[in-house]
């Protein structure tokens, strides 16, 4: 009966601790994740950013070599890029989104977005265990990225093939 018990009580900590790494909440930045439809779909929402910033997803343990997927607000219509990194600096954004958005709006200073990720998202994939890193802000000026306002939350060892 003991056993049972307990490998009961280990399965139920490793599905919370799995459904917790399908999930990212910090300042102003929420966003939920899982694969679903053959995608990774993200749903995604910052309520501090206002006209001529930019948030971002960043894919990778550091800015040399990162696929991103940058939200921009700029005269008050968001644009979703995706891109990659190769140091410290903006993305080279590709020629054509590799995201799908189901639903993308900013009112006031919030955005909500929900997207789909490719699995082999620019040669990644995504369903692999790794590190995401969450930006929560950073300006455009004269329709450029600046650099973010503070250091990126890194969640590591996210595992999206867990979040279904």
């Amino acid at each position: 009966m003991f056993v049972q018990i307990s490998i009961l009580f280990l399965a139920l900590i490793g599905a919370a601790s799995s459904q917790n790494n399908c999930k990212f909440s910090k300042n102003a930045v929420k966003a939920t994740w899982k694969i679903e439809n053959g995608a990774l779909q993200i749903v995604y929402s910052n309520n501090r950013i206002n006209n001529n910033q930019w948030t971002a997803i960043g894919f990778g343990p550091g800015m040399s070599n990162m696929n991103v997927i940058v939200f921009m607000v700029q005269n008050n219509q968001v644009t979703i890029r995706t891109g990659r990194t190769s140091g410290y600096g903006p993305p080279q954004f590709d020629n054509q989104s590799n995201v799908m958005s189901q639903m993308v709006n900013h009112s006031g200073s919030t955005l909500n977005a929900l997207v789909s990720v490719p699995l082999n998202f620019n040669g990644m994939n995504v369903q692999n265990c790794q590190t995401w890193n969450f930006v929560q802000s950073g300006p455009i000026n004269n329709g450029a990225m600046g650099i973010h306002t503070s250091r990126p939350d890194q969640v590591n060892n996210v595992c999206a093939s867990q979040c279904r």
